[in-house]
C-alpha cells in the first residue's frame, strides 16, 4: 500500500487515532458491494467500470470474499427522452461487463440487468432485494476510491455503536465539513464520535456517494420514507427533501440527528473521488474500445491518477477547481473556442464576467486558512 489506511489521519494532518478500542471483524461474509451503472457517453467502452474495480483492488481492504452486485439500469425511458449513449453502445457495454464478471476480473460479482430505465434510486432498491448480507457498501459507477480504507473497520463501528446507521466515505465535499456548516449555515455540529478507531463526524445529509450501512435500514427506513419515483434518488428525496429541512431548523440537533444516524469517516483527506461519468467520452488513443491498456500505458494507470491539490477558499466556492483525475481511456469532450466576453460566473470568487483562469483570487487557493 502506498497510502495510510483510512482509520489513520493522513501524514502531516495530525496523529493517528489512539486511545480508542480498535474492534476488528471480517467484512467478507457480512457485506455485499452494490455497484450501480447506467448508460453514459463512454459506452460501449468498459473503461470506467474497470477503473472502478481497479480502485477497489488497490484501495479496499477487508473485502476479499465479499459478493458484489452490479445493477445495470435499463435503457428505455418512460418519458421518451434520449439516453446518454445509443442503445447499441449500452448493449455492447453490458455484454463486455458480463464477460469481465464471468472471467473473474470483477471479483465475486454478478450482473442484475433491469428491463427498463428506473433511475438510481429504484435500481438500487432492486439490487437490495437480492442482498442477503447484513451490510452493504453502495457505490455509483463513477465514484473511485483514491485512498486505502479497511471495510472491516467500518463494519466493526456499526456493530459497536448502534446509533451510527450510515458511514460515508470522505470526499472533497466533507473536507472541513464542520467549519463549512458553521460559516455557511451558522450550524454547530454535534460532537464527533471515535468508534473502533474511526473518527465519525455527524453528517446532516444522506449522500448517495460511497457509504456503508445496514441493508435493512435501507429497506425499512430510507426507501419507504423516500417515496421515490422513476429517476429519483435517496440523496434528493431522503436527504435534501426530508433530513436537511428538519435538521437545519432543529433546536435539538444532537438528538434529532440521531434519528438519521448519518456520519462520515473523517481522515482529513478524500477517500473517494467523483469522476462524473455523464461527461466523459472514451479516448481510444489510450484505451481500446474493449478497455484494454494502450501501448504507452502502465497497469497501475488503471485505477486513475489524481492531479492537483484539494484546496478550499474562505467561501468554499472553489473546492474542486484545482483537483482533477486522469484515467487512461477517458477524456472530456473538446470545447469549441468562443469569442467575446465571458458570460458565466467565476467558480472561485463567484463574480460574473471572467472565468476561474483569469480570476485575481486564483492564487488564494493555496493560501486559504485551514483551521
Amino acid at each position: 500500500r502506498h497510502l495510510p489506511p483510512a482509520n489513520l489521519a493522513p501524514e502531516g494532518h495530525g496523529k493517528p487515532l489512539h486511545g480508542h478500542k480498535v474492534c476488528m471483524t471480517s467484512a467478507a461474509d457480512r457485506v455485499t458491494i452494490v455497484v450501480t451503472t447506467s448508460p453514459i457517453p463512454s459506452h460501449p467502452s468498459p473503461v470506467l467500470l474497470r477503473t472502478l474495480f481497479a480502485s477497489f483492488k488497490q484501495h479496499l481492504t477487508g473485502v476479499d470474499g465479499c459478493d458484489c452486485i452490479l445493477v445495470c439500469d435499463g435503457y428505455t425511458r418512460a418519458d421518451g427522452r434520449p439516453q446518454l449513449c445509443a442503445e447499441e453502445a449500452y448493449n455492447g457495454f453490458l455484454t463486455t461487463a458480463q464477460s469481465l464478471a464471468s472471467a473473474g476480473e470483477l471479483g465475486s460479482c454478478h450482473l442484475l440487468r433491469l428491463d427498463r430505465c428506473h433511475g438510481y434510486g429504484l435500481a438500487l432498491e432492486a439490487a437490495l432485494r437480492e442482498v442477503t448480507t447484513e451490510f452493504v457498501l453502495v457505490v455509483q459507477h463513477d465514484w473511485l476510491f483514491v485512498k486505502d480504507v479497511d471495510l472491516s473497520a467500518a463494519v466493526s463501528a456499526l456493530d459497536t455503536d448502534k446509533e451510527v446507521k450510515y458511514i460515508g466515505m470522505q470526499s472533497l465535499t466533507t473536507l472541513e465539513y464542520a467549519r463549512r456548516m458553521q460559516v455557511r449555515y451558522k450550524i454547530e455540529l454535534p460532537p464527533a464520535r471515535d468508534v473502533c478507531g474511526l473518527h465519525l463526524v455527524p453528517q446532516l445529509l444522506w449522500y448517495d456517494k460511497p457509504h456503508v450501512c445496514r441493508a435493512d435500514h435501507y429497506r425499512k427506513v430510507v426507501l419507504p420514507e423516500s417515496k421515490m419515483g422513476i429517476l429519483q434518488n435517496p440523496e434528493r428525496r431522503y436527504g435534501v427533501d426530508l433530513m436537511w429541512p428538519h435538521l437545519r431548523a432543529s433546536t435539538e440537533l444532537k438528538k434529532d440527528h440521531l434519528m438519521y444516524g448519518t456520519f462520515f469517516w473523517d481522515v482529513e483527506a478524500e477517500v473517494v473521488y467523483h469522476l462524473s461519468g455523464r461527461k466523459l467520452l472514451a479516448d481510444e488513443d489510450t484505451f481500446s474500445v474493449e478497455g484494454e491498456l494502450g501501448k504507452d500505458q502502465r497497469p497501475t494507470d488503471a485505477a486513475g491518477q489524481l492531479r492537483g491539490e484539494a484546496s478550499t477558499t474562505a467561501t468554499f466556492t472553489a473546492l474542486a477547481v484545482e483537483r482533477t483525475m486522469h484515467v487512461a481511456g477517458l477524456a472530456l469532450p473538446k470545447k469549441e473556442a468562443k469569442g467575446g466576453r465571458f458570460k458565466g460566473r467565476c467558480y472561485i470568487c463567484g463574480q460574473k464576467g471572467h472565468s476561474k483562469l483569469n480570476c485575481e483570487k486564483r492564487s488564494e487557493l493555496t493560501a486559504a486558512p485551514t483551521e
